[in-house]
């Protein structure tokens, strides 16, 4: 008897809301449903003066460093219907983000986060060398982040490269003089770290544009050691290079007496690379959207991207300092010459 009462409570809920149901179980399915797009859209900051930990006790400065973002979604299918309709999301096809046809966007993002912490590693060691705090390479990793499809070799996004046929591995440079020591169609042998295994992989060079190859692309992460030790909060969802930039410049903050941010709200994007070189980075008018919103007093970027970042804030009649810097030293020349908040 209670059973019965039962089924019949379900069905007489089931007989009013049928249309509600039938609403629910197509919208629930279609967010399973892939479109070959991706969707950016404006973005925001991330305060890494805040994420900065240190065994040392460092004086705060008064403002702050932040890494402006892009907002980014998979394309579902609801997504993708609102992206269409949203003036400030921008629909971009999955073939533009990966870098070959048989790529596909895990590759792409495994890749981002490959650069990500690369960003991290570089921007802690251009800290450490400008404020001259005393350090050493601890270790170095070096991870394949793209493989070309005349590459014969079984060799994926994220393999740690050990030894090129017994040489160890130190650079992309060395092995690619090793790479022109030889004959077009000779092999290499690699030995690869994926997943806690080691590998052992033939590969076969080919000729391209005149240059002998292998098909495959690698960046080096270092690891760090010194006294003065600088940790860093992040978190997995985060990728790519962007960040660098600022973040090397919140480390330097952090390690020297002085309060270079004077009190300032700084949000900014940009590469940093080994040098002190800054790189051009893509999705600024979403990134300087973001700025504005998180009410920046200042926004550095790339000097290839600067014309780009004024032409935006005109449109939008932005009103916030946009500075364009090449190299480390000079976004130091700039918030040296920056008024104190």
């Amino acid at each position: 008897m209670l059973h019965y009462k039962l089924y019949e409570k379900i069905k007489e809920y089931i007989k009013y809301n049928l249309l509600f149901l039938i609403f629910l179980s197509i919208l629930l399915i279609s967010f399973n449903i892939e479109t070959n797009y991706s969707i950016y859209k404006p973005g925001g900051s991330i305060n890494v003066s805040k994420r900065l930990h240190s065994n040392e006790e460092f004086t705060k400065s008064l403002g702050s460093f932040n890494m402006a973002y892009v907002g980014m979604v998979k394309g579902k299918l609801p997504f993708y219907l609102i992206a269409k309709i949203h003036p400030s999301w921008e629909l971009v096809k999955n073939e533009n983000i990966t870098y070959n046809d048989t790529e596909t966007i895990n590759d792409s993002l495994k890749r981002d986060r490959l650069y990500y912490e690369e960003s991290i590693s570089n921007a802690r060691y251009i800290a450490y060398q400008k404020s001259e705090v005393p350090f050493t390479i601890k270790n170095k990793k070096s991870s394949i982040i793209y493989v070309d499809n005349k590459c014969t070799g079984d060799l994926k996004i994220g393999d740690e490269i050990l030894f090129y046929d017994n040489f160890e591995y130190s650079d992309i440079n060395a092995m690619i003089e090793y790479i022109n020591s030889k004959n077009e169609n000779d092999e290499i042998l690699l030995t690869i770290k994926r997943d806690s295994r080691e590998l052992e992989i033939k590969t076969k060079i080919f000729k391209e544009k005149d240059k002998l190859l292998i098909g495959l692309s690698a960046i080096s992460i270092y690891e760090l050691e010194s006294d003065i030790k600088v940790t860093i909060d992040s978190k997995t969802s985060e990728s790519g290079p962007s960040g660098g930039l600022l973040l090397s410049l919140a480390i330097y903050d952090l390690l020297v007496k002085e309060d270079i941010t004077k009190g300032n709200k700084i949000v900014g994007t940009g590469t940093i690379e080994l040098d002190g070189s800054v790189g051009e980075i893509g999705g600024i008018k979403y990134k300087l959207a973001g700025a504005v919103k998180d009410k920046a007093d200042l926004f550095i970027v790339p000097k290839e991207n600067y014309n780009e970042a004024i032409a935006f804030a005109k449109e939008k009649k932005y009103d916030i300092i946009i500075k364009g810097v090449s190299s480390f030293e000079e976004a130091l020349n700039v918030l040296e010459k920056m008024e104190a908040k």
